[in-house]
């Protein structure tokens, strides 16, 4: 069903590896469903790292980086199906399952999974190999061996036994085979064969699935062993597995994992958020390491230990607190070393989750906090709202000029934004937002003031008013999208896709359901489990085509989940697919350009975000494609110089083509593609063809 990558060389060995069931509450879901697909879900890190101590034990160390994951439609549950394994990236798993293999088969250690000793204390024992291959290897890759595996691997042990006159050192060998097996890297979910449109999926991927759901590692001996007695086909069989797992706590590893996913927390734990150390001297790694951890505790203690209602995260005041984080919450904190618990004050200015380090420090820029980003994260992350994208040659010289009187806080200097009317539809949505937190810094820390003047956190979401942070936490619990939005992403990263149409049914309901039941978590968890769209598949997924050339315009035509390039005022939408975003700013390719560019979407698609993804290139993207014909940027430099953002009679002088092959002095700002190849002229004619076709329009 699946093509599977060729595995492997070590040394001078080579292998080749060859209706609704019963959910939470009273009545059925919505059905018939309509289900989505299926695909090769390549293990996420922490994945990885939770099945290997599964299984090999505790306090190995990995030592490598493991390729990194793909974040595709806001998580990297969904991104896990659309990664492949990169030639340098399979030397890194290599380089890993080496040093995992040794560590693991360490004398002190060995004893715990190898079941037998070779006879004699000889270099090659054939049985007491095939043992350790059928145990280890079965848990590893999810499945009984097949003989003729067992087989392969038992030679290899054999011949580098002998060679090395070790037999522990030609055990090295085959686990790290099988650490670097496609089917222990991949998620390889199979369905049952069948006439039917909807298919189940087969008891062993039912293992897999609800497994890496429900405790976000791999099966444990008992899932496996009702795999493999067909257990997982049947509503009974499933539920009562479903049940056991939700007893265990290792369902807080998923919802930590789902949650930290949500959030972007990967940035904290890889470092990647920094601040400058003169404006913020109090940010350390290790800060924003327990401010993550701190946000992650309150979300189990109250969705798992208190069995609370989601919507209440955004107004809870009980918390947890460490002596690094009490010197910026300004809390006295008793233990020097590790947690305690915690409540603010109810007089207090802080409540909820938005207000903790974590989500603040996240959502702001090295050198000042950013209303707009956390405007944004919680329209997108929190409500599943498309904000429409603002103009992309933005000038931020006057936002940053906090000099005069008139432009001391964000709020003032935000005012330049609204009053543009390319920009006034996004930070319409966006800025009352984050406007409201603006008495917390960029760390999260609490002011009164900025540059002198007094901090308004007043503002209103969607018509309601607040008069400061915790009253937005207050609005935000109560908005009708939030409690839907957490159920659509949840069963998102359940899945690893996104929706389809024929879905939508079971969502309403499922909606409806856990709006009832109060959007506790164990109570979603379990009612996605048991549901046909959860255990139904209608096939694999097809592959994405990469078009070789632009689209002409003519061909163009709008569809339900592109907006029309017709200038439609902005509104926030039901979120979108998007793009796969890359997790650094990297070259832009070509094919990157002829996506976001050349075709009809970049008028009404572009924005910041793209333009990380895509390099840095900056265009102007408010109207439709045909409006770029001759209009000048709105970057003040580039319009000086007469510049317009497609000059269809002269190409080369478009502001494209100038932040595509002028030099970086003239670009204003990095050429594209950034650090990478240049565009081949054959690429360049390309874009000037489609400049230069522009005109006639």
């Amino acid at each position: 069903m699946f093509n599977r990558f060729a595995v492997l060389a070590v040394g001078v060995v080579a292998i080749g590896c060859a209706g609704d069931g019963p959910g939470a509450g009273s009545g059925p879901l919505a059905s018939p469903i309509e289900a989505g697909p299926v695909a090769m879900r390549r293990l996420t890190e922490t994945q990885y790292r939770a099945s290997v101590a599964d299984i090999l034990g505790d306090g190995l160390s990995i030592a490598g980086r493991i390729e990194p994951d793909n974040r595709r439609s806001g998580l990297l549950a969904v991104g896990s199906s659309y990664v492949s394994v990169t030639a340098a990236g399979f030397e890194q798993y290599e380089s890993i399952a080496r040093s995992l293999a040794e560590q693991a088969l360490a004398p002190e250690r060995r004893a715990d999974f190898v079941p037998c000793e070779p006879a004699d204390g000889g270099p090659v024992d054939a049985d007491c190999a095939a043992m350790f291959i059928r145990k280890v290897g079965g848990r590893l890759l999810r499945r009984p061996l097949t003989d003729a595996e067992v087989e392969s691997r038992v030679a290899i042990a054999a011949e580098a036994g002998a060679t090395l006159g070790d037999f522990y050192a030609g055990l090295e060998l085959v686990l790290t085979t099988l650490l670097v097996s496609p089917d222990f890297l991949f998620r390889i979910e199979d369905v049952e064969s069948g006439s039917s449109d909807a298919q189940r999926l087969t008891s062993r991927a039912m293992a897999t699935r609800l497994s890496y759901f429900l405790w976000n590692s791999t099966p444990d001996e008992e899932l496996q062993r009702a795999a493999e007695a067909g257990e997982l086909i049947d509503d009974e069989g499933v539920a009562t597995q479903v049940d056991r797992m939700l007893e265990s706590p290792r369902i807080e590893d998923s919802v930590r994992a789902f949650f930290g996913d949500l959030y972007s927390f990967e940035d904290i734990e890889q470092g990647l958020v920094s601040k400058d150390p003169t404006l913020f001297p109090a940010f350390t790694q290790d800060l924003i390491g327990d401010a993550g951890e701190q946000t992650l505790r309150v979300i189990v203690d109250h969705m798992l230990t208190s069995d609370g209602d989601y919507r209440d995260l955004f107004t809870t005041r009980q918390s947890f607190m460490t002596r690094k984080l009490g010197v910026v919450y300004r809390v006295p904190v008793a233990a020097t070393e590790g947690w305690e618990p915690f409540e603010f004050p109810a007089d207090g200015e802080r409540a909820g989750i938005l207000t903790h380090l974590s989500l603040l420090a996240l959502h702001s820029h090295p050198g000042r906090s950013s209303p707009t980003l956390r405007g944004k994260f919680v329209r997108e992350v929190l409500l599943c709202q498309d904000v429409p994208p603002p103009p992309g040659d933005i000038d931020f010289a006057s936002f940053s000029d906090a000099s005069t009187p008139n432009r001391r806080t964000a709020r003032q200097r935000l005012e330049a934004h609204v009053a543009n009317p390319a920009c006034a539809g996004c930070h319409g949505l966006m800025d009352p937002i984050g406007l409201a937190l603006e008495q917390l810094d960029g760390i999260g820390a609490l002011r009164t003031e900025e540059n002198g003047a007094t901090i308004d956190p007043t503002g209103e979401l969607d018509g309601v008013s607040y008069t400061d942070a915790r009253g937005l936490g207050v609005v935000l619990s109560r908005h009708p999208a939030l409690g839907p939005c957490f159920v659509r992403s949840f069963f998102r990263y359940a899945t690893g896709r996104d929706t389809v149409e024929g879905e939508e049914p079971f969502l309403v309901s499922l909606e409806q359901r856990m709006s009832g039941l109060g959007y506790r978590m164990r109570d979603l968890m379990r009612t996605i489990a048991l549901s046909d769209a959860f255990r139904l598949a209608s096939g694999t997924r097809d592959a994405e085509v990469v078009l070789e050339t632009p689209v002409p315009m003519d061909t163009f035509t709008p569809s339900p989940t592109a907006p029309p390039p017709d200038g439609t005022p902005r509104t926030a939408t039901a979120t979108r697919p998007r793009p796969p975003a890359t997790a650094t700013p990297q070259a832009a390719s070509f094919a990157q350009i002829r996506d976001e560019i050349l075709t009809p979407k970049c008028a009404t698609q572009f924005c910041h975000s793209s333009q990380t993804m895509s390099g840095g290139l900056v265009l102007e993207g408010a109207g439709a494609r045909d409006n770029l014909v001759g209009v000048a940027p709105t970057n003040p430099a580039a319009a000086e110089r007469g510049w317009s953002r497609v000059q269809a009679s002269d190409p080369d002088n478009s502001f494209l083509m100038v932040k595509i092959i002028g030099p970086n002095e003239s670009a204003l700002g990095s050429r594209m593609p950034l650090g990478g190849s240049a565009l081949s002229s054959e690429e360049v004619a390309l874009i000037e063809g489609w400049i230069t076709a522009g005109a006639g329009r």
